[in-house]
């Protein structure tokens, strides 16, 4: 009897791993795995530590992190946290019984590190995901390590490099924003959008992403980074864009100016505001000069004739000069019947369907759209 109460018991315990090891319909499983940016620059000061734990609490794994590899449970119901300690202190993480969770000077992270196992649409193309953090400090107050997210890169079948969103990294909860959805290129535009087609091109040729929530907020206004963000994408190879700094960093200095209020110093690990780099190449290439004394004003909303001038600039069409300044620019995108006839004014903001919609027409050479000319603004 008590032979087959114990087999009794195997079978239940395989059939409940097989049923938690299945997976959700429609769906498929798409490892999550996360690293830091600066291990190695903080290396002498903080001791960075994973540690991992299966369902029932006892250790899987204690593993020193040392450079910028990649960790995640390797089963997916384990849990897997990091830990920061004192450069100085590391040495009791050596012994064979070191648990940092009972250690009062190790301190676990003040965010929960986004790595394991994502479910996304058996449609979706993407094959794994990598997010990217920033160790800041150590803070005994709260006795917690600090760390932020700088990026996350998302592998696609058939894609060479990643897409990349800065300032933010992928949630398990997410799923694939990018992956097919039905009747819709993101979840707020639809096929009866007007703009669907222009973000339908974009979207497909990794030059918009929208938002970590699936949405694209096409009826919002954009401001200047934004839009550089987006042409740059359109225009310049993301090998360029990544490696502009060097372009603007002076000799024998760390820091890197692009304009006066687009700077980036190179030291410590830091990492660029996200714009950086596109703002960077957006001037190399010559299709933004910035203000007269020395600004780009990143965060300012860029109006229609400023939009102009700069698409102009970007997609190589010649012009002579004019007055008004922007009146060139403006035929330019008229002769390519490039206006949204929502456009109604020069100085009007543009909004980020807008920008898709032209951006759209002169990628992808669209000339059977309806058009406003020069001569229909005021």
């Amino acid at each position: 009897m008590k032979k087959y109460l114990i087999i009794l018991l195997f079978l239940l315990f395989t059939v409940g791993q097989v049923s938690a090891d299945m997976l959700p319909s429609g769906q498929k499983a798409v490892e999550v795995c996360a690293y830091f940016t600066n291990t190695a620059q903080m290396a002498s000061t903080i001791a960075v530590y994973g540690f991992e734990t299966n369902p029932s609490g006892l250790e899987v794994d204690l593993t020193h992190i040392i450079s910028d590899e990649c960790f995640k449970p390797s089963y997916k119901f384990n849990t897997y946290r990091v830990y920061g300690l004192m450069a100085a202190n590391s040495k009791v993480a050596s012994s064979s019984t070191y648990i940092p969770s009972a250690d009062p000077n190790a301190y676990i992270t003040d965010i929960t590190l986004e790595m394991g196992t994502m479910y996304v649409p058996t449609s979706s193309s993407l094959t794994s995901v990598k997010n990217a953090y920033k160790i800041m400090r150590l803070d005994n107050t709260k006795r917690r390590l600090i760390v932020t997210p700088v990026r996350t890169e998302k592998y696609y079948v058939g894609k060479t490099d990643p897409t990349i969103e800065m300032g933010t990294v992928t949630k398990l909860s997410e799923g694939d924003t990018n992956a097919t959805l039905t009747g819709k290129v993101f979840t707020d535009v639809s096929s009866t959008s007007p703009y669907f087609e222009a973000l339908k091109y974009l979207k497909e040729n990794e030059i918009v992403s929208g938002y970590a929530d699936g949405s694209f907020k096409p009826n919002d206004t954009i401001n200047r980074a934004e839009f550089i963000k987006i042409v740059a994408g359109a225009i310049v190879s993301q090998n360029e864009i990544d490696n502009c700094a060097s372009h603007y960093t002076a000799k024998n200095s760390y820091m890197s100016t692009v304009f006066k209020d687009v700077t980036f110093a190179m030291v410590g690990g830091n990492e660029p505001v996200w714009y950086f780099n596109y703002v960077c190449a957006a001037k190399f290439r010559g299709f933004v000069s910035g203000y007269s004394d020395g600004t780009f004003r990143p965060t300012q909303k860029i109006n229609f004739a400023e939009a102009a001038k700069i698409l102009a600039n970007a997609f190589g069409y010649g012009v002579n000069s004019t007055t008004p300044w922007y009146k060139a620019y403006v035929l330019q995108l008229e002769y390519k019947n490039a206006i949204p006839t929502t456009i109604k004014y020069f100085n009007q903001y543009i909004t980020r369907g807008e920008m898709a919609e032209i951006i759209w027409r002169l990628k992808a050479i669209v000339t059977d759209q309806p058009s406003a000319d020069y001569s229909d603004l005021k």
